[in-house]
């Protein structure tokens, strides 16, 4: 399995290479690294092409299929897609998975250049909805994340200590929303609101985010009229899934 998962990650990307190439990347066998390219072939997950090999849409149809299983989905997609048309902005349902954001839906008006793809994993400190989900975890679980996952450093305004960290997360749970400005990209702003389990505090049920670049997201427009949308979106969620 460990080689599997490498195998797939020298691959991202939209690369393509050969056995060889890949053992010598990777330390193994050239044996070793054929017979799970074979095994990856036959799932769907690797196709190949004169002795070349690349990752193929297996993977898409194994993540829809769960997205679509997922409760918080099938309740929330219908205002992802109504926030993005009453916004004009990219709008994200989000779930945390491994210690990163996971955009779970995405929904994006045809005048915008997406930037955040469908199953996009960011962050937890550096995004709106990462600092989000943090703030909803205790403080043994954000210091948890931080030696975990570490700070990476992503623009000049990304929090490099869990001291300024801390900070910004009770600023969130004080205010019930979160704001990225311009620390995952610079050029990049967004808010978002959590969606909560009816019967816990300590983790959210998922997250809804709106996020567009700064010259649209910026002054009165990011501070008071994407708020109120945000939050009246994420609450109707949130009682859609107590029924």
């Amino acid at each position: 399995v460990y080689t599997s998962s490498c195998i797939v990650r020298a691959l991202t990307g939209g690369r393509e290479a050969g056995v060889t190439e890949l053992a010598d990347e990777l330390g193994l066998s050239k044996g070793s690294v054929h017979n799970h390219l074979v095994t990856l072939e036959r799932l769907g997950v690797v196709v190949s092409t004169d002795g070349q090999y690349r990752l193929g849409l297996g993977f898409l149809d194994i993540g829809v299929s769960v997205r679509d299983g997922m409760t918080l989905y099938q309740v929330a997609r219908s205002e992802v897609t109504g926030l993005a048309e009453s916004t004009g902005e990219s709008t994200s349902l989000v779930v945390a998975e491994a210690g990163q954001a996971v955009h779970a839906a995405v929904e994006d008006p045809e005048r915008n250049e997406q930037r955040i793809r469908l199953g996009s994993r960011l962050p937890l400190h550096a995004t709106a909805a990462g600092k989000l989900i943090l703030a909803y975890r205790s403080r043994q679980a954000v210091a948890e994340y931080v030696e975990s996952y570490g700070l990476d450093r992503h623009t000049d305004r990304t929090f490099q200590s869990i001291a300024d960290l801390r900070d910004e997360l009770q600023s969130i749970t004080d205010r019930g929303l979160a704001f990225d400005r311009g620390e995952l990209d610079a050029d990049m702003r967004s808010v978002a609101a959590p969606i909560r389990h009816e019967d816990r505090t300590d983790e959210l049920a998922g997250v809804l985010a709106v996020q567009g670049p700064a010259e649209r997201l910026s002054g009165k427009r990011l501070e008071e009229d994407l708020p109120g949308l945000v939050l009246s979106a994420a609450k109707r969620i949130e009682l859609d899934l107590t029924e």
